[in-house]
């Protein structure tokens, strides 16, 4: 999902919907904000300080305008020395959705090309990388020069932001940037060699201040260029450098999601859902590039229709086929009949195609109607939805073993004057566990973090 901040919406606007006694909610449906108001505005479901925070969220790709204060803001200076830049994270618990807030004390939020993007997380260990674009046109955000990236660490004692030094000459794949963690012990009485964490074991707080990061991207994006390279930013150094991949072949790749996998070597995964993942240890002395193929997807954009995460030291895919009926007149609209979905997943280590697992498998018709509350729906919609008109896509795989999948949902995935819904789809039991509403102009793009 994505990330925001502002005051147009009230204090119930985004909410889970708990199962009461009527499986209903009789509040009035979330206001939708002009287009133009949309990322000055943030919902209004925020955590308070002393809540327990959930073990992951759902964010928006894009980060809210907004001056928001909370345990988790961190500064730092914008390049140059012009003014602060700083940062909050909102949190809310599955299916409601998180996000980000910005603010740059010398900045007007005209005076930025695009709203600040996630470019790459480690959930983890509470790392994200953020792209901030200055500039007074949407296409400035294809002029390298003009792209500033901020490191926020959440989950450290205290949360910092670091702005990273531009990397010069050395362009890369933004949408093959990754974030990994490299953790040094440090202390007078133990002696211990450079230790690195691997992702999902663990360590405590207090060990991420003995801590430096690798931010590792493409150079140039592979198989485009003779020789295949890494860019890489050392936080330890505070610098930027390109190191050669050993890379015999390269597939037919387009990555679309790139995940954080950890271990001595920092491992990372780019994920191409239409075909396959290509993995490589980016801190490995002569990084080498591995490959393993997923199911082909020959219908849709994937990205509308599949997910991949890392839960348990698995890779889990999970994959959605809506069941669509053309209109028969030229132009006329398309009838959805429900859908079916599966989770397929794999070890990290596994070296075969034959691995994959078959995981879950689900189709919309066995989820009884009963277990979807009444949603909240304008006047002008003519019929209540139901779990077999809802048109449904961007599946985000929840970070915890639980069979849960979110989904979002709309009446008309072309509109964006009425409400949409994340539904959290539990596989394992059949059922609609919770929902949410969420609005349609944010519903471009959402993540499990």
């Amino acid at each position: 999902m994505g990330s925001m901040d502002g005051s147009l919406y009230d204090d119930e606007d985004v909410r889970s919907m708990e199962e009461d006694e009527d499986r209903s909610v009789k509040e009035e449906p979330m206001m939708v904000p002009p287009k133009e108001y949309a990322y000055l505005n943030p919902p209004a479901h925020v955590c308070s300080d002393d809540v327990v925070r959930p073990p992951f969220v759902l964010m928006e790709d894009f980060a809210y305008f907004a001056d928001r204060d909370n345990t988790t803001t961190a500064t730092c200076k914008m390049s140059g020395g012009r003014g602060d830049f700083k940062v909050t994270l909102d949190t809310a618990p599955p299916p409601l959705v998180s996000y980000l807030c910005v603010h740059a004390t010398a900045f007007h939020h005209t005076e930025f090309a695009i709203e600040p993007q996630i470019m790459a997380t480690e959930p983890n260990s509470g790392l994200l990388l953020l792209r901030v674009v200055i500039g007074d046109h949407h296409s400035d955000v294809m002029i390298t020069r003009k792209r500033e990236y901020f490191v926020y660490d959440v989950r450290s004692g205290t949360p910092s932001l670091t702005h990273l030094p531009h990397s010069g000459n050395l362009g890369f794949n933004e949408t093959s940037l990754a974030i990994v963690r490299k953790c040094n012990k440090r202390s007078d009485k133990q002696n211990h060699d450079v230790i690195l964490r691997p992702h999902g074991h663990g360590a405590s707080e207090e060990d991420d201040h003995n801590c430096d990061y690798v931010v590792a991207a493409q150079c140039h994006g592979f198989g485009y260029v003779k020789h295949s390279e890494l860019c890489l930013y050392h936080s330890d150094t505070g610098t930027w450098s390109k190191e050669p991949v050993v890379a015999k072949s390269y597939p037919d790749h387009c990555t679309c999601k790139t995940i954080t996998i950890g271990g001595d070597k920092g491992t990372v995964a780019w994920v191409d859902l239409s075909r396959n993942i290509v993995y490589c240890d980016v801190l490995d002395k002569r990084p080498r590039l591995r490959y393993r193929e997923s199911e082909q997807l020959d219908y849709g954009d994937p990205r509308t229709v599949r997910d991949v995460a890392l839960v348990d030291g698995r890779i889990r895919y999970v994959d959605l086929k809506p069941r669509v009926q053309p209109g028969l007149a030229r132009n006329s609209e398309c009838t959805y009949h429900g859908w079916e979905a599966r989770i397929w997943s794999i070890n990290t280590s596994s070296s075969s195609a034959k691995d994959w697992n078959a995981d879950y498998q689900l189709d919309s018709s066995q989820i009884p109607e009963s277990s979807l509350p009444k949603l909240n729906v304008s006047a002008d919609v003519a019929a209540r939805p139901t779990l077999s008109s809802l048109q449904i896509g961007l599946p985000n795989l929840s970070l915890q073993d639980d069979g849960i999948v979110y989904f979002l949902t709309k009446i008309d995935h072309r509109d964006k004057d009425h409400i949409a819904w994340v539904l959290a789809v539990d596989m394992r039991n059949k059922t609609i566990q919770k929902v949410a509403e969420q609005n349609c102009w944010f519903s471009q793009g959402l993540q499990c973090k």
